[in-house]
Protein backbone atom coordinates (compact mmCIF):
# COMPACT_ATOMS: atom_id res chain seq x y z
CA UNK A 1 0.00 0.00 0.00
CA UNK A 2 1.43 3.57 -0.98
CA UNK A 3 1.71 6.61 0.89
CA UNK A 4 -0.72 8.61 -0.78
CA UNK A 5 -3.71 5.99 -0.57
CA UNK A 6 -3.24 5.79 3.15
CA UNK A 7 -2.92 9.42 3.37
CA UNK A 8 -6.62 9.53 1.54
CA UNK A 9 -7.94 6.96 3.37
CA UNK A 10 -6.50 8.68 6.52
CA UNK A 11 -7.85 12.25 5.52
CA UNK A 12 -11.55 9.96 4.23
CA UNK A 13 -11.75 8.52 7.47
CA UNK A 14 -11.70 11.92 9.52
CA UNK A 15 -13.67 13.73 7.02
CA UNK A 16 -16.07 11.39 7.84
CA UNK A 17 -16.24 11.35 11.58
CA UNK A 18 -16.12 15.00 11.32
CA UNK A 19 -19.22 14.82 9.50
CA UNK A 20 -20.94 12.04 11.76
CA UNK A 21 -19.78 13.95 15.07
CA UNK A 22 -21.11 17.27 13.43
CA UNK A 23 -24.71 16.12 12.14
CA UNK A 24 -25.27 14.74 15.82
CA UNK A 25 -25.03 18.27 17.44
CA UNK A 26 -26.34 20.46 14.98
CA UNK A 27 -29.79 19.69 16.42
CA UNK A 28 -31.54 22.24 18.48
CA UNK A 29 -30.16 22.66 21.18
CA UNK A 30 -31.89 21.32 24.57
CA UNK A 31 -30.61 24.99 26.53
CA UNK A 32 -32.84 26.78 23.55
CA UNK A 33 -35.53 24.69 23.96
CA UNK A 34 -35.74 24.54 27.70
CA UNK A 35 -35.57 28.44 27.70
CA UNK A 36 -38.55 28.60 25.18
CA UNK A 37 -40.69 26.20 27.41
CA UNK A 38 -39.76 28.02 30.82
CA UNK A 39 -42.49 30.58 30.18
CA UNK A 40 -45.16 28.07 29.54
CA UNK A 41 -43.99 26.13 32.16
CA UNK A 42 -44.26 28.72 34.83
CA UNK A 43 -47.71 29.03 33.94
CA UNK A 44 -48.89 25.30 33.69
CA UNK A 45 -46.96 24.96 37.19
CA UNK A 46 -48.80 27.85 38.60
CA UNK A 47 -51.89 26.50 37.16
CA UNK A 48 -51.08 23.14 38.58
CA UNK A 49 -50.24 23.90 42.12
CA UNK A 50 -53.34 26.25 42.51
CA UNK A 51 -55.57 23.24 41.29
CA UNK A 52 -53.99 21.10 44.03
CA UNK A 53 -53.06 23.25 46.92
CA UNK A 54 -55.33 24.15 50.02
CA UNK A 55 -53.36 27.08 51.19
CA UNK A 56 -55.45 30.08 50.15
CA UNK A 57 -52.33 32.72 50.09
CA UNK A 58 -51.05 30.03 47.51
CA UNK A 59 -53.67 29.72 45.89
CA UNK A 60 -54.25 33.63 45.29
CA UNK A 61 -50.50 33.71 44.11
CA UNK A 62 -50.94 31.40 41.58
CA UNK A 63 -53.98 32.73 40.17
CA UNK A 64 -52.24 36.77 39.70
CA UNK A 65 -49.83 35.04 37.61
CA UNK A 66 -52.32 33.38 35.69
CA UNK A 67 -54.26 36.74 35.48
CA UNK A 68 -51.72 38.96 34.95
CA UNK A 69 -50.34 36.38 32.09
CA UNK A 70 -53.40 36.28 30.31
CA UNK A 71 -53.35 40.15 30.31
CA UNK A 72 -50.23 40.36 28.23
CA UNK A 73 -51.50 37.49 25.92
CA UNK A 74 -54.59 40.41 24.89
CA UNK A 75 -52.32 43.01 24.66
CA UNK A 76 -49.77 41.16 23.03
CA UNK A 77 -50.26 41.49 19.44
CA UNK A 78 -47.22 40.44 17.97
CA UNK A 79 -45.13 41.70 15.38
CA UNK A 80 -46.60 43.88 12.72
CA UNK A 81 -45.02 44.34 9.73
CA UNK A 82 -45.22 48.21 8.39
CA UNK A 83 -46.55 47.82 4.66
CA UNK A 84 -47.99 50.46 2.16
CA UNK A 85 -51.78 50.58 3.02
CA UNK A 86 -52.86 48.78 -0.47
CA UNK A 87 -50.90 45.50 0.68
CA UNK A 88 -51.83 45.90 4.49
CA UNK A 89 -55.63 44.98 3.36
CA UNK A 90 -54.23 41.41 1.75
CA UNK A 91 -52.20 40.27 4.96
CA UNK A 92 -53.76 38.65 8.21
CA UNK A 93 -52.67 38.94 11.07
CA UNK A 94 -50.62 36.73 12.91
CA UNK A 95 -52.14 34.07 14.83
CA UNK A 96 -51.84 33.82 18.43
CA UNK A 97 -49.04 30.72 19.51
CA UNK A 98 -50.41 29.88 23.06
CA UNK A 99 -50.88 26.36 23.11
CA UNK A 100 -53.08 26.42 26.11
CA UNK A 101 -56.29 28.85 27.15
CA UNK A 102 -55.20 30.98 29.80
CA UNK A 103 -58.34 32.43 30.51
CA UNK A 104 -59.58 28.89 31.02
CA UNK A 105 -56.80 28.24 33.04
CA UNK A 106 -57.15 31.52 35.46
CA UNK A 107 -61.00 30.79 35.65
CA UNK A 108 -60.79 27.33 36.77
CA UNK A 109 -57.68 28.56 39.39
CA UNK A 110 -60.23 31.32 40.41
CA UNK A 111 -62.97 28.62 41.18
CA UNK A 112 -60.85 26.31 42.95
CA UNK A 113 -59.32 29.66 45.08
CA UNK A 114 -63.22 30.78 45.79
CA UNK A 115 -63.59 27.43 46.50
CA UNK A 116 -60.61 27.39 49.55
CA UNK A 117 -62.04 30.39 50.70
CA UNK A 118 -65.86 29.76 50.66
CA UNK A 119 -64.39 26.16 52.89
CA UNK A 120 -62.12 28.73 55.16
CA UNK A 121 -65.14 31.24 55.94
CA UNK A 122 -63.76 33.94 53.94
CA UNK A 123 -67.08 35.01 52.49
CA UNK A 124 -66.37 38.05 51.16
CA UNK A 125 -63.00 37.00 49.27
CA UNK A 126 -65.15 34.04 47.92
CA UNK A 127 -67.92 36.49 46.25
CA UNK A 128 -65.25 38.36 44.73
CA UNK A 129 -63.38 35.77 43.23
CA UNK A 130 -66.97 33.96 42.12
CA UNK A 131 -68.49 37.56 40.52
CA UNK A 132 -65.02 38.17 39.09
CA UNK A 133 -64.96 35.27 36.80
CA UNK A 134 -69.12 35.83 35.91
CA UNK A 135 -67.73 39.36 34.56
CA UNK A 136 -65.00 37.83 32.84
CA UNK A 137 -66.59 35.15 31.17
CA UNK A 138 -70.15 36.65 29.54
CA UNK A 139 -71.09 33.56 27.94
CA UNK A 140 -73.87 32.68 29.68
CA UNK A 141 -73.62 28.57 29.45
CA UNK A 142 -69.77 28.69 30.13
CA UNK A 143 -68.82 25.76 32.57
CA UNK A 144 -67.26 28.54 34.69
CA UNK A 145 -70.18 30.95 34.63
CA UNK A 146 -72.11 27.63 35.72
CA UNK A 147 -70.11 26.84 38.74
CA UNK A 148 -69.16 29.98 39.94
CA UNK A 149 -73.13 30.83 40.11
CA UNK A 150 -74.03 27.70 42.02
CA UNK A 151 -71.12 28.48 44.36
CA UNK A 152 -72.76 31.96 44.91
CA UNK A 153 -76.29 30.55 45.36
CA UNK A 154 -74.41 27.71 48.08
CA UNK A 155 -73.10 31.33 49.83
CA UNK A 156 -75.81 33.48 49.94
CA UNK A 157 -77.76 30.11 51.22
CA UNK A 158 -74.94 29.43 54.05
CA UNK A 159 -75.35 33.76 54.71
CA UNK A 160 -79.00 33.15 55.11
CA UNK A 161 -79.20 30.18 57.12
CA UNK A 162 -76.42 32.27 59.24
CA UNK A 163 -78.37 35.19 59.55
CA UNK A 164 -81.62 32.96 60.37
CA UNK A 165 -79.99 31.04 63.39
CA UNK A 166 -78.82 34.57 65.25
Amino acid sequence: MNCNALREGLVVGFLGAAVLTSGCTTGPSPQLTELKNSGFMSLWNAYADCKSTSDLVQATSDLTQLRSASKMAETNEGFILPLPAHLERLVANPTSRVAVDLEAMAAACALHTGELALHQGQADIARDLLVSIIKLHKEEGSYYVLKAKMLLAKLEQEVTVSFNVR
